[in-house]
């Protein structure tokens, strides 16, 4: 496994700061993306807050003439907004007006912590919403907001491209051309993400496919760029992520059109299967009893999704298959 550098300059005007919080959930820490080459820039997402080196960082990044004038968070989880209050009173790091952008979301932004997260914000009259493809301009960078659910109920991933023709050629990855991608937490460097809901980041992946970008700028891990064949590395990896899933919903298709084992309660079956019962069978490997739960969890995401989408139907404690057709 490569090491993660604690600054990486990705293009003309977009530098990744990482949080330094590692961690088995943020892996070698949250990236923050710093954006812009002005007097005025954009930060998105925050780190935990709890990083002092980290503050340090963005203020190597700035230099003494500049300041972050408005900050964009992807969603509400605390390793990605809990530096906001502490950013605010950091005068040396962001301008007296800097301003609070996320997607509001009454679920997730009554949480205690979220609130407390955001409180000073919120008292300064500095914090709004995002919406669906709204537009924020730094230099001569153009941030979009896509509004992509199922991680969370209020993320939001942002494409980066050139408002302009560059007067002279760049290096590396060119926003001119090409579409870069910040994810958030809903695809990853490595590995896969947590899910809240499967339908909406379902519908979200399949949304970003559309983009094609170029390169993923994610929450965490390595940024995904390059290709070969005429297929970015980018693109393939949404792929994986829709494919993986989709086939994980084929296997539990799979067993849920099986009789179920006829000899365990609860009776009578009517052709049901346990939730624990169809984790099993499809996840055959597995005996980490802290593994089965994550599995359980994910197999109950996959049923809920086959639920809303009326292929299966929970009678009490049981699942039945009402058509095989995906």
């Amino acid at each position: 496994m490569d090491k993660i550098a604690p600054v990486q300059k990705i293009a003309k005007g977009i530098v990744r700061v990482l949080g330094m919080n590692p961690g088995p959930f943020t892996l070698e820490g949250t990236n923050t993306y710093l954006i812009g080459e002005g007097e005025r820039r954009v930060l998105v997402d925050t780190g935990d807050g709890e990083q002092p080196e980290y503050f340090d960082l963005l203020k190597q990044c700035l230099g003494s003439n500049s300041r972050i004038d408005r900050i964009l968070l992807t969603h509400w989880h605390s390793d990605h907004i809990g530096g906001v209050s502490r950013l605010l009173d950091m005068h040396d790091i962001v301008s007296r007006s800097c301003t609070v952008y996320k997607c509001q979301n009454e679920a997730t932004d009554s949480v205690d912590t979220v609130r407390n997260m955001l409180a000073l914000a919120r008292e300064r009259d500095r914090l709004r919403n995002i919406s669906d493809l709204q537009v924020f301009e730094v230099d001569n960078l153009r941030l979009q907001a896509v509004f992509t659910p199922g991680h969370t109920e209020d993320h939001m991933s942002f494409t980066i491209t050139k408002n302009s023709i560059p007067e002279e050629p760049t290096q590396g990855i060119n926003c001119e051309t090409e579409c870069l991608l910040l994810t958030g937490d809903l695809i990853l460097g490595r590995g896969t993400t947590t899910v809240h809901d499967l339908r909406p980041y379902m519908e979200s992946l399949r949304r970003l496919l559309a983009l094609r970008p170029s390169t993923l700028l994610p929450g965490h891990g390595p940024i995904i760029s390059g290709g070969e064949q005429g297929r970015s590395n980018a693109v393939r990896v949404i792929e994986e992520y829709i494919e993986h899933r989709n086939m994980r919903e084929r296997q539990i298709i799979d067993v849920l059109a099986r009789q179920p084992p006829a000899d365990k309660p609860p009776f009578p079956r009517n052709g049901g299967w346990l939730l624990e019962e169809v984790t099993s069978a499809v996840y055959t490997d597995i005996t980490d009893p802290k593994v089965i739960l994550a599995a359980q969890n994910n197999t109950l995401l996959h049923l809920g999704k086959l639920e809303q989408c009326e292929q299966v139907v929970k009678i009490q404690n049981l699942y039945h298959l009402i058509k095989h057709d995906i």
